[in-house]
C-alpha cells in the first residue's frame, strides 16, 4: 500500500507541475516575474436541437451548461502569460475564438499565436447550449463540467476533475489525473475512468455502468440498472441502495462493503481488504453470489428469501452462520458446505485469510 501510495503522490506532483507550467501560473524557470494578461470573447451561433457541440482546449476550463434556449453561447477567457504586461497582452489580443458549423456539429476552437520559452495561451470556456445537445469536450489541462444536458455527453481532460449533473443520455466522462463525480443521470449508459482520483456517483438510472479508478475510491449510491461495474486498482468500493440484474464490485487493494443491494447475479472480490455485502428486502432468493478476499474477513447477509446451495470457507480463520445449514460432509470450523431449503440460488464465500460470516 506505502508502495502505491508514494508513486500516486508522485504522479500528482508531476501532474500538477505541468499544469502551472502550461498554463502560466505566474512563474517560470529561474524567475518568479511572470507577467498575465486576461481578457474576455462573447459569441453566439444558433443551434438546433440534437445538434452537437464540439469542444477543445489545451490549457483551460470547459463549461457546459443546458438552458431553454435556442443559441450557442460561447463566453472564452484567454489568458496570457509572458516575461513583459506588454508581450502577455498582445499574445491574448492574437488569440481569437473560432465556431465552424461542419454539418449538424458545432466546433469551437481557440487560434492561438505560437510561443516560445516561458510564453503560453490559455482558454477557457463557459458555454451554455439548448437542452437537447449532444456534447464532445476536452481540456488537456483543466477541469470539465457539465450540467443540465439532453443528450449523449462525453467530457474528458488529461490533468483536472471532471463533473456532470442532471444528465439525460448516455455519458463517457474520463481523465487521467483528477476526480469524477456524476450526480443525477437517466436514460444511457455510463463509462467514467480515471488513473488517479476517487469517482463519486448518485441518483443514476441507467442500462450500463462501468466505473474505473486505478488509485481511488469509488462510491456509488441510489443506482438502477442493468448491470453495475465498479473497480480500483487501490481504493475502497462503496455502493448504497442499487438494483441491478448483475453486480460486479473489485479491488485489489482496499474494502469493498455494498448495502441495500438487490441483484441476481454477484460477484465482489478485494485482493486486500474486508468485504461486506447486506442484502435489501426484494433481492432474488435465487441470488448468485461469488464473493471473495484474499487478506480480509467476509460478511454477507443474504436476501431473506434466499434458497440454495452454500460454500463457506477460509485458509486462516472460522466460518459461522446465522442461518441453518444442512451440511454435507464434515463440519469444519474452516469449511461449510450445505444448503439452505431447496431453490437455485448459490453463494460460494471465501477469504484465504480472515473470518467469513454468512447472515
Amino acid at each position: 500500500m506505502r508502495r502505491f501510495r508514494t508513486i500516486r503522490n508522485i504522479i500528482l506532483t508531476l501532474s500538477l507541475a505541468m499544469v502551472l507550467l502550461g498554463t502560466g501560473c505566474d512563474m517560470r524557470l529561474g524567475s518568479w516575474a511572470q507577467s498575465r494578461y486576461e481578457r474576455t470573447t462573447n459569441q453566439q451561433r444558433l443551434l438546433s436541437a440534437g445538434s452537437t457541440l464540439d469542444v477543445e482546449t489545451s490549457f483551460g476550463s470547459v463549461t457546459i451548461t443546458g438552458a431553454d434556449v435556442t443559441e450557442c453561447d460561447v463566453m472564452a477567457t484567454i489568458t496570457a502569460s509572458a516575461p513583459t504586461e506588454e508581450e502577455a497582452q498582445e499574445l491574448a489580443e492574437q488569440t481569437t475564438i473560432e465556431m465552424v458549423t461542419l454539418g449538424d456539429t458545432l466546433r469551437v476552437r481557440a487560434d492561438k499565436p505560437t510561443t516560445r520559452g516561458n510564453r503560453s495561451v490559455g482558454v477557457s470556456y463557459q458555454i451554455v447550449v439548448p437542452r437537447q445537445t449532444n456534447v464532445e469536450c476536452r481540456s488537456s489541462y483543466g477541469h470539465v463540467e457539465l450540467a443540465g444536458i439532453e443528450g449523449d455527453v462525453s467530457g474528458r481532460t488529461s490533468s483536472g476533475s471532471v463533473r456532470a449533473e442532471e444528465i439525460r443520455g448516455s455519458a463517457n466522462l474520463g481523465s487521467s489525473y483528477g476526480s469524477i463525480t456524476l450526480d443525477g443521470f437517466s436514460e444511457g449508459d455510463l463509462t467514467l475512468k480515471t488513473s488517479s482520483g476517487k469517482i463519486t456517483i448518485s441518483d443514476a438510472a441507467f442500462g450500463s455502468c462501468d466505473a474505473g479508478t486505478s488509485y481511488g475510491s469509488v462510491t456509488a449510491r441510489s443506482m438502477e440498472g442493468d448491470s453495475i461495474k465498479l473497480r480500483s486498482s487501490s481504493g475502497s468500493i462503496e455502493l448504497v441502495e442499487a438494483t441491478a440484474e448483475t453486480m460486479d464490485l473489485s479491488t485489489s487493494y482496499g474494502r469493498v462493503e455494498a448495502r441495500q443491494i438487490r441483484v441476481r447475479d454477484l460477484r465482489a472480490h478485494s485482493g486486500s481488504g474486508s468485504v461486506e455485502i447486506d442484502c435489501a428486502e426484494g433481492c432474488p432468493p435465487e441470488l448468485t453470489a461469488q464473493i471473495k478476499s484474499s487478506y480480509g474477513s467476509v460478511v454477507f447477509a443474504a436476501p431473506p428469501e434466499f434458497a440454495g446451495q452454500v460454500h463457506l470457507a477460509t485458509n486462516y480463520g472460522s466460518v459461522r452462520t446465522d442461518r441453518p445449514i444442512t451440511i454435507r460432509g464434515e463440519l469444519s470450523k474452516k469449511k461449510i458446505d450445505g444448503a439452505i431449503g431447496d431453490g437455485a440460488g448459490s453463494l460460494h464465500i471465501e477469504t484465504s485469510s480472515g473470518s467469513v460470516t454468512l447472515r
